[in-house]
């Protein structure tokens, strides 16, 4: 295991928020229990991670929500350390076929989720030239996983820097990794927070 004192550029993170329902919908089956997916997390469980521990001085803070949980995303950038700056990804979820997913929602159709960005010192020398798409059109497969198209343009947006994806469900070449899913990189104990 990698010691938690070493720090990180790039810290991309799927937090697993917990609903009201806690429930979700799997490619037009009925309603399913949240926790059958994976274990979620309350919000002041999220909060109090060890975040600034793993941040370095300059660090750029990839965050995924859903538009049900955007306030609580912009909280939780603030109180990770980090300053909003903008949405870096908007995720188009898309069928098999290339169809526009659908989910039910309290007001409307659900087909996109967000990665807002947030940074804390001077990201901007770190990052490449080239501009990079925030549209993202892909394939939505198992429920939360997100596409791996993502990884790739904040590699692309970041070469070079030390990155951790916290919440994984697989590994990934170049990035240490955090979560129960997968063989982490770090320590973090939960228990303790």
């Amino acid at each position: 295991m990698i010691n938690i004192n070493k720090k990180y550029n790039i810290i991309y993170a799927d937090p697993p928020w917990q609903y009201n329902k806690g429930v979700y919908q799997d490619n037009g089956r009925k309603d399913r229990l949240l926790e059958e997916q994976y274990q979620t997390m309350s919000k002041k469980e999220i909060e109090n991670l060890p975040i600034k521990k793993l941040a370095d001085k300059d660090c750029a803070l990839f965050l995924w929500v859903t538009d049900s949980h955007l306030c609580d995303g912009l909280e939780l950038i603030k109180k990770w350390g980090f300053t909003y700056k903008t949405i870096a990804f908007v995720w188009v979820k898309k069928t098999n076929k290339g169809n526009l997913c659908a989910n039910v929602g309290s007001w409307t159709m659900k087909n996109t989720e967000i990665c807002l960005l947030g940074t804390k010192g001077n990201m901007l020398k770190y990052k490449n030239k080239n501009n990079i798409f925030q549209l993202v059109e892909a394939e939505r497969s198992k429920h939360s996983k997100k596409p791996e198209e993502v990884r790739k343009r904040i590699e692309e947006l970041f070469p070079n820097t030390y990155k951790i994806e916290l919440f994984a469900r697989q590994k990934a070449e170049g990035w240490n990794v955090w979560g129960n899913e997968v063989e982490s990189d770090i320590h973090i104990d939960i228990d303790k927070i």
